[in-house]
């Protein structure tokens, strides 16, 4: 199972939809030529599994050295293929790097779902949700994403690529947050603001974190915030 979920995951980032190629390839090969269907779901999961294991070796190098010194060569070392096997999945360094950052936030993307599926059944409260943003905010994600967000910042066709999911990742993001607030009646408009002044405040505290190590002063921060969040959700629950 977890093969097919990296399969469909890995269609839909080249845009792809994982059902129609299914349902055509039953089509062309007959549903009584199991052999070939098998044989074929079989070489689809292994290019599906090489294809996660060179994002995630970029994704290694991109957090460990670098975007700037990031290359096919270090990838394929990193991943342990060939150059020629990465190139015959990735033609280029810009396609390697465009879809390894989409394969992080779609992870992201998942994962946010099962913290809106926790608050569903009432296992997280706001201050919970607010240390995994922080947890997002100060490690791998964030590094990751800030090195290509420099490099992307004048490369039109980076840009171009990840935004798509970039912004599926902060509507992910508004899902979970909006059901914190409406069922106190904050206004929509109040609630978005209160999303990004708390993505905003995380992300500087985040770049913080690469010149000053000191876990008293971030705690200190996320708390007060906290206290400012309840205020205003005490403030609605009482009008």
């Amino acid at each position: 199972m977890e093969l097919i979920s990296n399969l469909r995951k890995i269609l839909r980032i080249f845009n792809i939809n994982p059902d129609i190629i299914i349902s055509e390839t039953l089509n062309d090969l007959g549903t009584g030529n199991m052999k070939e269907i098998r044989s074929l779901n079989n070489q689809e999961m292994r290019s599906a599994r090489m294809q996660t294991k060179i994002m995630i070796a970029t994704l290694d190098c991109i957090y460990e050295i670098g975007l700037h010194k990031t290359s096919t060569i270090k990838v394929s070392k990193k991943a342990g293929v060939s150059r020629g096997a990465l190139l015959h999945h990735f033609p280029n360094k810009e396609v390697l790097i465009s879809s390894a950052v989409t394969y992080l936030l779609e992870t992201e993307i998942a994962d946010i779902r099962k913290v809106a599926d926790a608050y569903a059944h009432k296992e997280m409260t706001i201050d919970d949700f607010i240390d995994n943003l922080w947890n997002r905010f100060s490690g791998r994600l964030f590094m990751i994403t800030m090195d290509f967000l420099s490099v992307a910042r004048t490369d039109d066709k980076l840009r171009d690529a990840i935004s798509p999911t970039s912004l599926k990742f902060h509507a992910s993001l508004n899902e979970i947050w909006t059901q914190f607030f409406t069922p106190l009646g904050v206004d929509k408009e109040q609630v978005k603001v209160l999303l990004n002044a708390t993505i905003s405040l995380l992300r500087g505290m985040g770049v913080q974190t690469i010149i000053r190590d000191d876990k008293e002063y971030y705690d200190g921060m996320i708390s007060v915030w906290k206290l400012t969040l309840h205020g205003i959700l005490n403030k609605n629950a009482h009008e």
